[in-house]
């Protein structure tokens, strides 16, 4: 997005960054994930909470995770080497997957909760600290299942180092009061908030529009496992009226535009840049992270989706830049690209789950994408005349341009780290309305104008000026796509709304992953109908796309008796293929068909 409003922004962020410092444990593990007790921290919470806020996209560690697996199980991305062989492959990896777990614990909930605990005597800077930390806890749990949550509340003195893991629902419980809680401390006659680097800007009205939103959230989360449960605590968050009801009260992150610094950063906690979109541009043009999952470009290309090449660019980028993505080092070819597909009979070739960009398969026909010859491509060839020894025209980097990639302008360093939108509050009142929950409006309403929301996003937070989708385009699509579905139907409602959810999340790997296990739509691509390629490590129990994450494998040594008895839970074993608490229902997919 382009930030003109961010104030004081590297001031906020020398203190975040300072305290990363002051709150770092030993080297032992225990004392990382948990407490070392003879410490404590004594800073400005105001700074603890841009910290937090910071890091929720900023750590490029956690991004690993989000890059390797989550973007993979949610079939957004595939093709780069890392969610090929993580996420695509089914092979588990300890040092990948313990990233978020780590990382949040250690940094962001611990000083969430040393900050709360010293807040007392400011009541909205303490309420706004435990509205993010029920964000995190919500990240944490919803990717590993049952964790350390109410054991963890209190103060770095107040807790054990082998924290019980408590049940899902005992944590989505404490959630709702949690969130009730916060809304009721908020007053905006009181302390004013100054390490708020959200959007807000400390506004305690805005902090209740989201609180309530994330109730309503949450309350969809489980609206399979207790639907009871799940309309109660939805209604009472709608009936505020007072929950993000239009754009401008989105919650979003603010970042600046700084160069990257990839792991490096992330070991020196600074999380000034948002780290999705570096962790997506990658290192190494070698060796792409952001090509597009066939499956997103089926659903975009298949709808004529006005976002498609918004979203979707062919690039050389041999000369790119390493420091922040430039439109001169990242060499716009999509239209040569597309004709060159429409006069050679041929389509788009994203990559499928499992297959990097170079990977192939004969018995399923999936083949090597050579690249054009270069009177084919008058751009590609200006560049090799102009610099021939470049070597724009070797070692596959035009085989690399042919297959779809996302664009440039969703991994600035200064893109905004998406909390919760307008759009996903109108999806989540669609599909209330669908459940006969006492919600006012029409389903298709509501569908209308979060899809409309949902594009206008795009506009909003990654697009300038000329390149904006059209307004005429968006009506187009909207109603289009309105006009295929019957929304008194409840699962047709709910298939074609968290479409749209799925394609709004793309940015937001934590939530889509999670909506996709709670409302099994859209359909994506069972992982077992498209084998394996020989490329990568495979575990052998099979490739069926998983329901969570494994816990940490050093949990099992230094907190073993609780790790055993959450583990005893899951009858007996860690098993990434159970699903967590609130996940009813296996994934809606679809073979993959050998074309004749």
């Amino acid at each position: 997005m382009k930030m003109k409003d961010i104030k004081n922004f590297a001031a906020l962020v020398v203190v975040g960054c300072g305290l990363m410092t002051i709150s770092s444990c030993s080297d032992s593990y225990m004392e990382e994930v948990n407490t070392d007790k003879t410490k404590t921290l004594t800073t400005d919470p105001n700074g603890q909470l841009t910290t937090a806020l910071l890091q929720t996209y900023g750590d490029f560690g956690i991004m690993d995770t989000y890059r390797s697996y989550i973007t993979g199980f949610t079939q957004h991305f595939g093709g780069g080497w890392n969610v090929s062989k993580y996420a695509g492959s089914v092979h588990f990896d300890d040092d990948e997957a313990r990233l978020i777990w780590d990382r949040f614990y250690t940094i962001g909930i611990k000083n969430l909760r040393d900050a709360i605990a010293h807040t007392a005597d400011k009541p909205n800077l303490n309420a706004i600290l435990r509205i993010h930390r029920v964000y995190m806890m919500a990240v944490i749990t919803d990717t590993y299942g049952d964790v350390p949550c109410l054991s963890v509340l209190g103060g770095l003195d107040e807790t054990s180092s082998t924290p019980a893991y408590d049940k899902q629902e005992d944590i989505y419980n404490w959630f709702f009061t949690e969130l009730t809680a916060c809304v009721e401390q908020l007053d905006d006659t009181k302390d004013i908030v100054t390490g708020d680097v959200t959007k807000y800007d400390g506004d305690v009205n805005l902090w209740k529009k989201y609180a309530n939103s994330l109730r309503m959230r949450y309350a969809m989360r489980i609206s399979d496992v207790n639907p009871a449960k799940a309309q109660a605590e939805f209604e009472a968050a709608y009936n505020t009226d007072n929950y993000i009801s239009a754009s401008r009260e989105e919650a979003y992150v603010k970042y600046n535009n700084s160069p990257f610094t990839y792991y490096d950063g992330s070991r020196d906690y600074d999380f000034r840049v948002n780290a999705l979109g570096e962790i997506l541009y990658g290192q190494d043009p070698a060796s792409p992270s952001s090509l597009i999952c066939a499956t997103l470009m089926e659903y975009l290309k298949g709808y004529s989706d006005p976002r498609c090449y918004k979203i979707v660019r062919h690039y050389m980028n041999l000369k790119r830049s390493q420091i922040k993505p430039t439109k001169s080092g990242n060499v716009d070819l999509t239209d040569e690209v597309l004709a060159y597909n429409a006069a050679n009979s041929g389509s788009e070739t994203p990559c499928y789950p499992g297959y990097a960009w170079y990977s192939t398969n004969k018995d399923l026909k999936i083949g090597w994408v050579s690249g054009p010859s270069l009177d084919k491509m008058p751009t590609l060839k200006k560049l090799v005349d102009q610099n021939p020894e470049a070597g724009y025209d070797k070692n596959n980097y035009p085989e690399r341009m042919m297959r779809p990639w996302l664009s440039i302008d969703f991994c600035q360093p200064n893109c905004s780290g998406i909390l919760m939108t307008y759009a996903e509050v109108e999806f989540l009142l669609a599909e209330a309305k669908s459940k006969g929950w006492n919600i006012s409006g029409e389903v298709v309403d509501h569908y209308k104008e979060g899809t409309k929301e949902a594009i206008l996003h795009i506009n909003k937070f990654y697009l300038e000026g000329d390149d904006n989708i059209l307004e005429s385009d968006i009506t187009t699509y909207v109603n289009t796509m309105a006009a295929q579905y019957d929304f008194s139907d409840a699962e047709t409602a709910r298939a074609a709304i968290n479409l749209q959810a799925w394609i709004l999340h793309m940015m937001n790997p934590a939530e889509a992953w999670a909506n996709l296990r709670r409302a099994d739509y859209p359909v994506i691509y069972n992982r077992e109908s498209l084998g394996d390629n020989g490329d990568f490590t495979y575990d052998g129990d099979g490739l069926k796309t998983p329901t969570r994450l494994r816990y940490p494998a050093l949990e099992g040594k230094y907190n073993s008796a609780n790790y055993q008895e959450a583990v005893d839970r899951m009858g007996g074993k860690d098993d990434w293929h159970h699903p967590v608490w609130w996940d009813v229902h296996p994934y809606n997919t679809k073979d993959y068909v050998i074309p004749e």
